[in-house]
This record gives C-alpha cells, structure tokens and sequence, in this order.
C-alpha cells in the first residue's frame, strides 16, 4: 500500500497545487461514491454534474476559505483546481446552490458526510491526543452547542447530534479514559446520559450563590484575599445510583463573600458570587476550574475557526436547511485542514492551514 506524507516546501509550485492533497484525502473516504449511490427522492437527476463532483467542488471551496456559492464562478475556468480535484466539470454558482437546496430537503446526505468525516479520521490515523489530570490521561470531549470536539487537536466530532451517538463516534476515533466538559445551559441531560455510562465529565452549573453559602462554610477552606473579602474553596461528594451501580459525583465550589466593598463601604448585607462545577473526578478541587478554563478556551477557539476561517460568519443561503447542510460540509473541510495543518508541536489555525495548503506537496512513501 501508499501512502502520503504532508510536508512543506519552499519549492515554487503551482497556486492549487494543494488541492491535490485535498482530493487524496477525500478519496481516503467513501464520500463521492456514497453520495452518488444516494436515492433521494428530493434530488432530480442531473447527468452534467454528479452529487460527488459536487461535494468535492464545495469543499474544495471550502478549503480556500470561502463558503459562498457565488465564489465558485472563479474556478469553473481554473485548470488546475478541477484537474486537481478530479472533476468532470466545476458546477455553476446556481447548480451549486439549487443541488444544496435539494439535497438539504432530507437528512440523508448530512448523515453520510458526517460519516465520511469521521472514517477521514480514522482512515488517515489522525493523532487524537489526550490531557493529563494528576497522572492520568483523558480524551477530552468539548461541547459547545451545536458543535462537539474530541482531542487537544479540536476535531469536530459531531454537530447538534444526540450524545449516544456523539459517544459511539468519540469511541470511533480514539481509546481510553474520555472527559466531557460542557456547561450546564446545554449539559444537564449530557451529564445524565454519562452518569449512567460511568464516563467522566466536567460541568459548570448555574446556580444561585446565597445557596451554597452554608456548605462552603462547612467544607470549604476560607482565605482572606482582603479585608472584608473571604473566599471558600472545597467540594463535597454526591451519590449517584445509576444502572445498578453507585458512581459518586463531586461538587467543586469557590465562593467569595465580601462585606466590605473595594472602597471600604461596610455592607449592610453580605454579597455573594460563586463558580460550582460538578464532575465525576476524584481530583483536587483546583484542578477542576483549570479543566473547565480550558475547555472555555478551546471551544471559543475552535468555534472561531470554523466560524471565520472557513467563511461561516455569514450564511451562505437564505435557506435554513441548505445552511446546515452547508455546515455539514463544512465540518467535513475542517477535519481535513486540521489534520492537514498538523504541526510537530501543536496544530495550526485553520486559516493558517488554508494559507499554507499551496505550499504543502504529497510524497509517495512505499511500506
């Protein structure tokens, strides 16, 4: 078998040269053919353009950063991005978009590129790295609503889908321990379901700080930041019967009293702020607002590069259904750009992947 290696040259190449990548890794997967093979009944025939030339044409757009379908007018005359692509013809802006809107009228294709992008995944053996937390590893799983990444990497692994099924591919793609970190607004029933599967999460709750007033000064250490400010810092464990077995969960809590402002004003009442986080680790309580931060920080990253890397700041279509298929489309190119941008230390930006795609080259390399 062959296989490629992505390395960069200084070497002067061809604009779309990169494109060849692109096309090598989408015919890693089934995509072409499956959505080719695909019946729906909501998509008439059109011999001139087949639904695999057309994916592969929006990715490829995708790729370059755009995501309008307007945007493809440019490259029906360039050469080199349809021969490099494999295509028999480039779509017009209308086929495009009216092939979209077809296609967006059912689920069947946002099943099957999910799908692809996942056996992406898997096929290319792309490094899915895990965090330390005291000595022990975890594969962390960051969802932020509709989005859920897996790895230190920041794949996308799933886009607005049920958590079992979020599960199932998390365990597609990588082995060992997982921790899910979410916040509470989207994550009550994800930490139910994980609860019930023994898997390991971290979550920030809402909450009302007047109520945990009374546990922080029971379990909690207090340390006086200044005068008329304490803060109590502790967790305290939870029970929880699920499937036949007790998994103890623990209540992380950080709670500031103050009862004398900044300016020296005594407080007649007391104020109260509190951060609360639930988790299922049995770590030391400072661990669990660093895990948290950094999901935090992950997730507004990852979000803001798919968002504006790939041209999804502003919706390709007027169409709602044809904008989450678009999407889905997108977290296929995105996948691709992030294994494609992987660094010997750490993954480049999506954009920085797109940027340098031209000056990426494919090497055969014989096993």
């Amino acid at each position: 078998m062959k296989n490629l290696r992505i390395e960069q040259t200084n070497e002067m190449i061809l604009d779309k040269f990169g494109m060849e990548i692109v096309e090598f890794l989408i015919s890693q997967t089934h995509l072409a053919s499956r959505l080719n093979s695909a019946k729906s009944e909501t998509i008439k025939r059109n011999p001139g353009y087949s639904n695999g030339d057309i994916a592969k044409s929006y990715i490829g757009l995708l790729c370059l950063g755009k995501n309008k379908f307007a945007e493809i007018e440019p490259l029906r005359s360039d050469y080199d991005f349809r021969t490099f692509l494999k295509l028999e013809r480039v779509p017009s802006p209308a086929v495009l978009e009216h092939r979209l809107d077809e296609a967006a009228l059912s689920e069947e294709w946002k099943q099957i590129i999910l799908e692809e992008s996942l056996h992406l995944l898997r096929k290319v053996g792309a490094p899915i790295n895990p965090v330390t937390v005291h000595g022990k590893s975890f594969i962390p799983v960051d969802v932020a609503t509709p989005f859920a990444f897996i790895g230190k990497e920041g794949y996308c692994l799933s886009f607005g889908q049920e958590t079992s099924v979020s599960i199932r591919a998390a365990e597609q793609l990588a082995e060992g321990a997982f921790l899910w970190r979410l916040e509470a607004k989207e994550g009550y029933e994800i930490a139910a379901k994980l609860l019930d599967l023994h898997i390991d999460f971290v979550m920030k709750l809402q909450t009302d700080a007047s109520t945990w007033v009374e546990t922080a000064r029971k379990h909690g250490t207090c340390s006086s930041e200044r005068e008329g400010k304490n803060v109590y810092f502790g967790s305290v464990a939870e029970t929880n019967t699920t499937a036949g077995a007790k998994k103890p969960a623990y209540y992380v809590f950080k709670l500031i009293e103050t009862t004398i402002d900044k300016n020296g004003q005594i407080l007649l009442i007391p104020e109260y702020e509190a951060d609360v986080y639930m988790t299922t680790l049995d770590t030391p309580p400072e661990a669990v607002p660093r895990l948290y931060g950094e999901h935090l920080k992950a997730c507004k990253s990852l979000r803001r590069e798919f968002m504006f890397d790939l041209g999804f700041k502003q919706s390709p279509s007027r169409n709602k259904k044809t904008n989450e298929l678009a999407l889905h489309f997108g977290i296929y190119a995105y996948n691709l750009l992030r294994f494609a941008g992987q660094g010997k230390i750490r993954a480049k930006r999506i954009r920085d992947a797109i940027r340098e795609l031209p000056n990426m080259v494919i090497k055969e390399v014989e096993e």
